[in-house]
């Protein structure tokens, strides 16, 4: 008997894919049609399979309308499976036969390619379908699903070659952003209370909201000419990072001030690395830094100053772990729009965090002024919403406690509290 596999060109998720197993000719029993469906990964590393135990397939004759029908499995139940790359799971599904049944019918999975085959009743062969040995079975199978590549990789490869010009550009534009481009700083969205403060402008009655976005961007990439002279190049980075305090409460909404940060950076990873001991990775970051309000007058703020923070990673992966970032600075040119600021601010600061793998984190913030008194604290709590959303949220749930000096520049010698909460989109 001659078997034929058909590429379903759907994936039920991730890198999983069906087949349709289906010989060239049925044979009716019990008033069925058997349909065979081999779920295969077709990634590169193990997926979680769920299977279900119903599905619905089109059938036609000729000269009919195709109809829906649905299709049970013999499994009578959802399987889970875990599926190694290139591994497949064969479930058997039974249609009913069509009222009027004649010598051809044509079946198709939903949104795939139809598939058209014979049908005889009490059609006896050598072997029936069922009887084919699972040696013979594997041996057809991996056979077909290497064409099956073949079929895919030639189809993606014209879909690619039919491409308009626009559909060529936002795929060229996707890969640039992805070779040089990352997050750099958290980035949130939060809304609370600043409860107190010096100034009035601080009380800040509800809501209050604080966010933050923070990009870094890599103008060499490697297999580039200039990163074959010089290796070095490829980790020099363009940072910048914009934290805004916003009174939603307030008479039109004002901004109370915003942070502008615009770095230069060198940032020399895997120092040390080793995953198998407590200090599992070590990297170095030297910026070279410009902060500011962005105002004029006497409202206006701005420093410059050139930083090394070393970054010690530790832990499992799959456990617990964190990280500790001490950094040091000295500042650059002119303080005179704000002479005291190195009171406040310090020439040090630490970075912590501890989380378990992926999930809880809590990541403090600390700095020192010059006078010990004068510094701040910020804690930071999230939680990865796709846990709880089967990845449908794919952000976290954060949590932000501050306290001390230095919440904005603006304000950078007045004292303040304040507790928001919202979501982050990367911590």
């Amino acid at each position: 008997m001659v078997m034929g596999f058909f590429w379903a060109g759907v994936s039920i998720q991730a890198d999983v894919v069906y087949l349709l197993n289906m010989p060239e000719k049925a044979e009716i029993h019990h008033g069925n049609i058997q349909l065979n469906v081999l779920f295969m990964n077709n990634g590169s590393m193990v997926e979680q399979c769920e299977i279900p135990n119903k599905m619905y397939v089109l059938v036609s004759q000729k000269n009919t309308i195709q109809k829906k029908v649905l299709a049970t499995s013999l499994e009578r139940e959802k399987i889970k499976v875990d599926l190694n790359p290139r591994e497949f799971k064969s479930v058997n599904y039974v249609i009913p036969v069509p009222e009027e049944v004649s010598e051809e019918i044509t079946i198709a999975l939903e949104c795939t390619p139809p598939v058209t085959i014979k049908i005889e009743e009490g059609l006896s062969d050598e072997r029936s379908h069922e009887e084919f040995s699972k040696k013979e079975l594997e041996q057809e199978i991996e056979t077909d699903l290497d064409r099956v590549e073949t079929i895919r990789e030639e189809s993606e490869k014209n879909i690619f070659e039919n491409q308009d010009e626009n559909d060529k550009w936002h795929s060229a534009m996707i890969e640039y952003f992805n070779s040089h481009f990352s997050p750099y700083d958290p980035m949130y969205f939060l809304i609370g209370a600043n409860p107190s403060g010096g100034d009035a402008d601080l009380t800040g009655d509800f809501p209050n909201a604080r966010f933050q976005i923070s990009m870094r961007y890599k103008p060499f990439i490697p297999d580039t000419f200039m990163a074959d002279k010089w290796s070095g190049i490829t980790n020099i980075y363009f940072a910048y990072t914009q934290n805004s305090i916003w009174d939603l409460h307030g008479d039109s909404a004002p901004f109370i001030d915003t942070t502008y940060r615009p770095e230069f950076q060198y940032l020399w990873t895997d120092v040390f690395n080793n995953s198998e001991n407590f200090l599992s990775k070590l990297d170095l970051l030297f910026s070279l830094a410009h902060e500011s309000n962005g105002k004029a007058g006497l409202d206006s703020r701005s420093i410059n100053y050139f930083m090394i923070r070393p970054m010690f990673y530790w832990g499992n992966h799959n456990g617990l772990n964190g990280y500790l970032a001490p950094g040091f600075w000295v500042y650059l040119g002119s303080l005179s729009d704000n002479p005291r600021i190195r009171h406040y601010r310090g020439h040090a600061d630490v970075k912590a965090a501890i989380q378990w793998a992926d999930g809880i984190q809590l990541a403090g913030y600390f700095r020192i002024g010059d006078e010990l008194e004068k510094g701040s604290m910020q804690l930071d709590l999230s939680y990865p919403l796709g846990y709880l959303t089967r990845d449908f949220l794919d952000f976290f749930f954060h949590i932000q406690y501050f306290t001390g000096y230095g919440q904005s520049m603006l304000h950078y010698d007045c004292r303040e509290q304040a507790l928001r909460a919202g979501i982050s989109l990367f911590r």
